[in-house]
């Protein structure tokens, strides 16, 4: 068996699935102005019993249906600066977490259950786990001529790029395809810790889907922290003096560079710089040497796509006391992170761009 497997999806017909489908509601700066439609109104409704309701009405009316037998997905994701074509199948989860299925981050145990309720819930994954493998050529080449034929789906969304998918259902172009993917020796889990710890946790037998890119395709953006402190501003200068030089900028920088972070605080940006470097990964440097040490009790995370003014004005608005803006890890560290069975803080990774929710769907 591959580590890679056909499956029969669940999908929106054609002419709704630009309509259904959606990008991670994170992209939406403002979420309240979007129409509720589709899978974006069961991501965001608090309301179990009505997601459940709406996504059976989308089936009965046959705006989703079920693949009539196993297929492979080519997913292509691109604008006119980048390109990344991934493979959608299934996975076995009693390979997660050995040699061959690999995480990397740790999880929040609230988190974990809401998305747990949520699969469950409509015994659905409505949306592939983002995972890498190490580029192949020979793969490569294969998947690039398949997106020369017509996708069976073709536009784009809302998060402005580009959004095909391509259908493997013949014999032979499956057997072709299963033989490349035999080369894979590994799969690294990039985005989707939360969602596959929670079908681990259902005790359920589930094959979770994923779309796998190669590596060398990825881009990983930076993950900013804004929280709020039982401490005082000042005393949490203090502590962070203890491990960094603060010095005082003008405006954040646009050329962050690694080993360095820098702060918003008090109407005014900060640059930190390690007075002994670690050699940890910044977000491990954050968490061990200012996090867990200025009694935090409200954080969120902010994805680099929505820039670093979102940062100043959550701060300036007084629901947060601090921000801190990181440099982005890149996918070679995760992977080295992962070989090695070890763990990143929760929220480290911001992979973009992403695959849509609900374009393929797998059921439980």
């Amino acid at each position: 068996m591959s580590l890679i497997n056909p499956f029969k999806a669940l999908r929106p017909i054609q002419k709704l699935a630009s309509k259904i489908s959606t990008p991670n509601p994170k992209y939406f700066k403002n979420l309240k102005s979007y129409p509720k439609f589709g899978y974006l109104k069961i991501l965001t409704s608090k309301n179990l019993t009505q997601s459940k309701k709406y996504f059976k009405n989308m089936k009965s009316k046959k705006i989703i249906n079920k693949e009539i037998k196993d297929c492979y997905y080519i997913y292509k994701v691109s604008n006119k600066n980048h390109r990344q074509i991934g493979i959608i199948g299934k996975i076995d989860l009693n390979k997660y977490d050995n040699k061959n299925i690999l995480g990397h981050e740790e999880t929040f145990k609230n988190r974990v259950s809401e998305r747990k309720k949520q699969i469950l819930n409509i015994s659905t994954q409505i949306g592939p786990i983002y995972t890498a493998y190490k580029q192949n050529k020979y793969l490569q080449n294969f998947l690039i001529k398949i997106t020369k034929s017509k996708p069976i789906y073709s536009f784009k969304s809302l998060d402005k790029f580009n959004h095909q998918v391509w259908i493997v259902d013949k014999e032979k172009n499956q057997k072709s395809l299963k033989k490349l993917i035999n080369r894979i020796n590994k799969i690294y889990i990039c985005d989707g810790h939360h969602r596959i710890q929670g079908m681990i946790n259902s005790n359920k037998k589930i094959s979770p889907m994923i779309i796998a890119f190669p590596h060398n395709q990825i881009q990983i953006l930076d993950y900013n922290r804004v929280l709020k402190s039982k401490l005082r501003i000042e005393k949490i200068f203090n502590i962070i003096s203890k491990n960094f030089i603060i010095k005082k900028i003008k405006n954040n920088s646009k050329s962050l560079k690694k080993g360095n972070m820098e702060m918003y605080a008090n109407h005014q940006w900060y640059s930190l710089k390690q007075i002994k470097n670690n050699n940890k990964l910044d977000v491990t440097t954050l968490h061990e040497n200012i996090i867990s040490k200025i009694k935090v009790n409200k954080i969120e995370f902010i994805s680099g796509i929505n820039g670093s003014n979102i940062l100043k004005r959550l701060v300036n608005s007084k629901k947060f006391d601090i921000a801190f803006k990181l440099f982005p890890t890149n996918i070679s560290s995760v992977m080295k992170i992962a070989d090695k069975k070890k763990f990143m803080p929760p929220k480290s990774t911001w992979f973009h761009p992403k695959p849509l929710d609900g374009l393929i769907c797998s059921e439980l």
